[in-house]
């Protein structure tokens, strides 16, 4: 959940990376809901923090007000400004995004707005929804490898071709990589 208040997150995250990195050199990603106010993304950079994850997960609001009525109150449109906003501070590439495939967005929905993000500088991670026993959506399929072949070679054709690469990310999913197989296609195209 994201914790209440105007910075979702942002003041507990730059006073945790302040502590850690008074500890231990670490790259850092932090994760939070886009903030009302752009500067919290300087004082979480100023506190540590390297690099800055903000999750669309469904990239159409008539999905996400299915999915995720809560998170969808913040505006895809609030979240494409703080994007541009947490870019100027963190970096090309060092802003990403987590984009569950198979909650319902279309292939070219998706495709849409990764498209958007890279142009502005984020890493659009996207990533096959898998579902979880014990939650509301176990029962919801996991897409097709067909479905995610069928973004995940554009999108890192988009990616590789505008400079932003996983191996590239400081910190943070888009780096580990575990949860896709996105970086596999920027490696096959840049080996």
């Amino acid at each position: 959940g994201t914790p209440k208040g105007d910075d979702r997150g942002a003041k507990v995250l730059a006073d945790s990376a302040r502590a850690i990195k008074a500890v231990v050199d670490l790259p850092i990603q932090a994760q939070c809901e886009p903030p009302e106010d752009d500067i919290w993304f300087e004082r979480m950079k100023d506190a540590g923090v390297d690099t800055l994850g903000m999750h669309l997960e469904a990239v159409t609001p008539e999905v996400r007000a299915k999915i995720m009525p809560g998170k969808a109150q913040v505006s895809l449109e609030k979240y494409m400004a703080s994007f541009q906003a947490a870019v100027k501070v963190f970096g090309r590439g060092q802003v990403s995004t987590y984009i569950l495939a198979g909650l319902g967005d279309t292939r070219e929905a998706i495709l849409d707005i990764c498209e958007k993000l890279v142009a502005i500088g984020v890493y659009p991670f996207v990533v096959p929804f898998v579902p979880i026993s014990g939650t509301p959506l176990e029962s919801h399929p996991t897409p097709t490898p067909e479905f995610m072949h069928a973004i995940l070679k554009p999108l890192s054709e988009m990616l590789v071709s505008s400079g932003l690469k996983a191996v590239d990310i400081k910190a943070g999913c888009g780096k580990c990589g575990a949860c896709s197989a996105l970086s596999t296609y920027e490696r096959r195209l840049t080996a």
